[in-house]
């Protein structure tokens, strides 16, 4: 399978060894997954099924379990990379000695992405592990993640930051892959016309703007409440070069072609939005 090319990564949330619909970030109301592509909520036929579906290989898999105190869910992750899935995985790798455990399993793997989100963070000094990852060869991402204005931190100094400011901070330690999350609408966009608040929507795009022109060589992700590929389109073309999707997908709303035709903001469109806006 491949490098992260497409646009478009697909979103699986696990919980007790199966793939959950998780809406709203209320972690409480999730169930197993019911989809038009599989009547499976087993993790590896899911996959497949997405994959048949998209032929998206990476994909987001979020570890919900995890972030209850449970140890992150290593057989499940296994039999994805070795069925040849790539993963982002976003889990509270900041628990206990996990991330050690991480370094050990994963040094120098090109198929798995580690998140670090703003939910596990728990003090300013914590960024240094991104420092940490970078030297074991592995690639961190930063997770922005947010319920629309709002940073989501149990860490007071975190949630007072602005958006901004973590970013930066997350910079300065050496990421280079962000993700921009609302959980607001994450699993919101289970309908064509699904509830979309625009003003809200405006104000996500225009954070992703200026993230894209403060720091344009960011790889920048965002995901919550992709309706269908217009959604899509709009993410990317705002600055980032790949959106999560999970309902979407699941509900075969959007097809191979919808993912083909979609156009990511380009290296060369964000330097010069930076020289234009100086």
């Amino acid at each position: 399978m491949s490098d992260m090319i497409s646009s478009v990564i697909p979103v699986m949330d696990l919980m007790i060894g199966q793939v959950v619909w998780a809406k709203g970030g209320n972690r409480d109301s999730y169930r197993p997954l019911e989809s038009r592509l599989t009547n499976s909520s087993a993790p590896l036929k899911v996959a497949q099924a997405i994959f048949s579906q998209t032929g998206c290989d990476w994909l987001y898999v979020a570890d919900i379990d995890s972030f209850a105190g449970a140890n992150p869910s290593w057989s499940v992750f296994q039999s994805l990379t070795d069925a040849g899935f790539n993963l982002m995985i976003d889990a509270n790798w900041l628990l206990e000695q996990r991330i050690d455990e991480a370094i050990d399993q994963l040094t120098g793997s090109q198929q798995v992405k580690l998140i670090i989100s703003t939910e596990t963070i728990r003090s300013i000094d914590q960024f240094s592990v991104f420092g940490k990852l970078i030297d074991a060869g592995l690639t961190p991402i930063f997770s922005l993640d947010m319920k629309g204005s709002e940073i989501i931190a149990s860490d007071p100094q975190i949630a007072g930051l602005t958006p901004r400011e973590l970013v930066d901070q997350a910079w300065q330690a050496g990421v280079r892959h962000l993700i921009q999350l609302d959980l607001t609408t994450v699993g919101q966009g289970a309908s064509d016309s699904g509830p979309c608040d625009p003003s809200a929507r405006n104000e996500r795009l225009a954070l992703i703007r200026r993230i894209t022109l403060e720091f344009p060589e960011l790889i920048l992700i965002s995901g919550g409440g992709m309706r269908h590929d217009k959604d899509c389109q709009q993410i990317l073309s705002a600055g980032c070069q790949h959106v999560l999707v999970a309902s979407a997908i699941y509900d075969a709303r959007l097809t191979p072609d919808d993912i083909a035709n979609l156009l990511p903001f380009q290296s060369d469109q964000r330097t010069r939005a930076a020289i234009e806006k100086k």
